[in-house]
């Protein structure tokens, strides 16, 4: 009499399992489930978008200081001082991407989103000109 007990138990054991496993995969839980085509297409276009960043803001640092040398003949300190600035420019923005400040209008609003108050205005808010 213990056996179909037993069965009947084993059984229901297994059948938790497989719904909490179908569960945890439908949430992306599931350490051992692969990451879907959108997923890594997600990382990868993040990727090209910070490598396209670093290289653009650098190249556009490099272009001005190279035309303030060429206007003011002060070769090369033109070009080092903006390349530097250029490429902290693009250090900047990489780390507004990663952190996810980009993906809002300004950095006041990204950080109120992140804290889960969206419609109250944060103390680091710049004031208003027109006073409304």
């Amino acid at each position: 009499m213990a056996a179909p007990v037993d069965n009947d138990f084993s059984r229901k054991l297994e059948d938790l399992d497989a719904r909490v496993r179908a569960a945890r995969t439908e949430a992306g839980l599931d350490p051992r489930a692969e990451p879907t085509r959108a997923v890594t297409y997600d990382r990868m276009g993040l990727g090209f978008r910070i490598v396209v960043e670093l290289v653009v803001s650098t190249l556009v640092g490099a272009v001005i200081g190279y035309g303030i040398d060429a206007w003011l003949n002060t070769a090369p300190w033109g070009m080092a001082i903006c390349l530097g600035f250029g490429f902290a420019a693009g250090v900047l923005t990489i780390y507004r991407v990663v952190k996810g400040y980009d993906e809002t209008v300004g950095l006041g609003r990204a950080a109120r989103m992140k804290s889960g108050k969206p419609g109250k205005p944060s103390d680091d808010d710049p004031p208003k000109a027109n006073g409304a």
